[in-house]
């Protein structure tokens, strides 16, 4: 084949071309850090880092999840605490309410704190947590618990306005916990306690009917902090399990796309003396033209 002045120039620019591609290449990864930029630096390679950063992402979503489900818990473990207290004071009331020997201004003293404590509970009732209400199901935004009118000698009757359908997240791959605890079942036995108490402190009546809807509204806050409780360590432990796992899946997707800065500056170095030595080379192979000898 004959090779001319033609063959060789375009040779020559050729290489010193792709030459220029390596080193723009080697210098883009040191300045983004990263071995793969575009598909195309390495497909097979591209396909895994894309896995490993929608691992990351949904993990990192699920931790969200996990720490979103953890404060709402703890909120409501809060107001069944206090529920928990108000309910023993309300049988230490009816207890004494029961005492035949009071006059009427003792009952009366009694039956005004239970007032109180009524409106307290209502509070609790209408408990939110970042702008939305607690016991309310899934209307978070509608305030559950209304209060209406009332008869001489009665509290005002409180209506239910929320749903009863489960507030849950999602804290990894088909695994969702419900987080809220249902407001008509855990309120309406107790405000109906309270009512009867007051009704008995003022008809004189006996108060051991109300005395037992306590111990039952009692039984029922209990429960509900027990699986509260049981439901915060569920989600306390899936949230250590996926921070272990976004620490793994983030050192494997940095051992795929993250670059070695030492071995790359010696292969830019190395390409650079490539370069120089081509230019070099390039200088002593193209023959001088027929105009270098008019001179």
């Amino acid at each position: 084949m004959r090779v001319t002045h033609k063959t060789l120039n375009q040779n020559l620019l050729r290489n010193l071309n792709e030459g220029l591609k390596r080193l723009d290449k080697l210098n883009y990864q040191l300045a983004t850090g990263k071995t793969v930029n575009v598909p195309s630096d390495d497909p097979v390679k591209t396909g895994t880092i894309l896995r490993l950063r929608s691992a990351v992402r949904e993990t990192e979503q699920y931790l969200r999840n996990a720490d979103h489900a953890i404060s709402w818990l703890e909120a409501t473990d809060t107001v069944l605490q206090d529920l928990n207290s108000i309910i023993h004071r309300v049988k230490e009331l009816a207890v004494k309410g029961v005492n035949g020997t009071l006059d009427e201004s003792a009952r009366q003293a009694i039956a005004d704190e239970v007032r109180e404590i009524y409106d307290n509970v209502l509070h609790l009732a209408n408990a939110t947590h970042a702008g939305r209400y607690l016991f309310a199901g899934q209307s978070t935004k509608d305030e559950p618990f209304q209060q209406g009118s009332a008869a001489p000698g009665e509290l005002p009757i409180v209506t239910y306005q929320g749903d009863e359908r489960k507030l849950d997240y999602e804290i990894g791959v088909g695994a969702r916990v419900a987080v809220n605890v249902n407001g008509k079942e855990l309120f309406e036995p107790l405000f109906g306690a309270i009512q009867q108490l007051y009704g008995e402190l003022h008809g004189q009546q006996d108060g051991s009917s109300s005395l037992q809807k306590l111990e039952d509204a009692l039984d029922t806050v209990l429960s509900q902090v027990s699986q509260v409780g049981a439901k915060q360590n569920r989600v306390a432990l899936a949230r250590e399990r996926l921070q272990d796992l976004r620490l793994n899946v983030t050192e494997l997707l940095g051992e795929s796309q993250n670059i070695d800065y030492a071995e790359t500056i010696m292969h830019l170095k190395a390409e650079e003396f490539i370069y120089q030595t081509a230019l070099a080379v390039g200088a002593r192979i193209i023959q001088p033209s027929l105009v270098d000898f008019l001179r």
